[in-house]
């Protein structure tokens, strides 16, 4: 039998889905928690923080206020982008797919970056492999198209 995960490294993982889910910078949260970056890292590690903290917290993630308290109690945030019953929505509704899509990959990828504690250079290796990767299993719809189109065939 698997043993139910510490609540307060529960709430850590919520915390960071939330965080990925608005596309947040961990700088953007303790401006809107008026909290410093510390006791949001001690958080995010699973320490315990003061209930004003949780509270400050719950409004930086647009939470209603009780979720961190359901959340340590085994249940689930309450988002307040999102009308009762219903999941909240992933993307921001006024920019572009794409746009948001890239916006959101660069956060996450950012975030992992410096949570690592990556060099510039070593971060340039990472792009150059992830780039690689990229090239390799992703072909347009255009490059599709051709592959499928007979050679040598004109109309």
């Amino acid at each position: 039998m698997t043993a139910a995960p510490d609540p307060r490294i529960r709430l850590a993982q919520y915390i960071e889905r939330r965080i990925s889910a608005l596309a947040l910078e961990y700088a953007e949260v303790c401006r809107r928690a008026d909290i410093s970056d510390e006791t949001l890292s001690k958080v995010r590690k699973g320490m315990r923080a003061r209930s004003s903290t949780y509270t400050k917290l719950e409004r930086a993630l647009n939470w209603e206020r009780g979720s961190i308290g359901a959340i340590l109690d085994g249940g689930e945030p309450t988002p307040l982008d999102a009308p009762p019953g219903r999941a909240p929505a992933a993307r921001a509704p006024d920019a572009p797919p794409l746009e948001r899509e890239l916006a959101l990959a660069q956060r996450l990828l950012a975030a992992t970056i410096r949570e690592m504690q990556l060099s510039p250079e070593e971060a340039d290796e990472v792009w150059r492999r992830v780039r690689l990767e990229i090239e390799v299993t992703h072909r347009s719809p255009r490059e599709e198209n051709d592959q499928n189109e007979p050679k040598g065939e004109t109309g």
